[in-house]
């Protein structure tokens, strides 16, 4: 007889002798306690006791005579950050560009500065703008760093896709007033035009 006839004789009668094993011996698992359980009685509230205690544990204010103002009045909400431009009014997205601007100027990170002029940027001088932006990238990395917070904001509307940003920005006792010219292009709001107006 071959090995494998030996094998397909031997192998049905191992099966069945292993699976034979559980009917024949003690059980496969303890199951006494499963089968010596009751039915357990719900679960009843103490005497005196009515609902959950977590729900009566809870207090609900009394709603306020007028709901559209908060008491106390947060600060964050009468004075909202400088970046939102002024108060009551939300911040015009090209002079939130110009605040990016600034604060990366401050901040020495000039590759931050430089992403914010737009390719069609014009120089205000004769050496042309790669010069001109090589040079404020300079200014950035070793030159005295401005305030981020800049002075005297004004936005004004040349078209629904331009923005004309007026500033003061301020070189520790040195403040000089510049005007910003911005597009926006597929990126958002970036620079197209930059003057010194005066050094105050």
């Amino acid at each position: 007889m071959s090995l494998t006839s030996l094998r397909s004789l031997l192998l049905p009668g191992l099966l069945l002798a292993s699976l034979a094993g559980c009917g024949t011996t003690k059980s496969c698992f303890d199951n006494t306690d499963y089968q010596a359980a009751v039915d357990r009685p719900r679960l009843q509230m103490p005497e005196g006791v009515s609902g959950s205690e977590r729900i009566a544990g809870l207090a609900i204010p009394p709603v306020p005579p007028d709901v559209g103002k908060l008491d106390p009045q947060p600060r964050c909400i009468d004075e909202p950050p400088s970046f939102f431009g002024r108060k009551g009014v939300a911040a015009d997205p090209a002079e939130e560009a110009v605040n990016a601007w600034a604060a990366a100027w401050a901040g020495k990170k000039p590759d931050a500065v430089i992403m914010l002029y737009s390719s069609a940027f014009q120089s205000p001088d004769a050496a042309g703008s790669a010069a001109y932006l090589d040079q404020r990238r300079q200014q950035v990395e070793t030159g005295r760093s401005p305030s981020p917070r800049l002075e005297d904001v004004n936005v004004t509307t040349v078209g629904a896709d331009k923005r004309v940003v007026t500033f003061v920005q301020r070189f520790g006792d040195d403040r000089v007033r510049k005007e910003l010219t911005l597009v926006r292009e597929a990126q958002g709001w970036r620079i197209v035009s930059e003057r010194t107006l005066e050094v105050l």
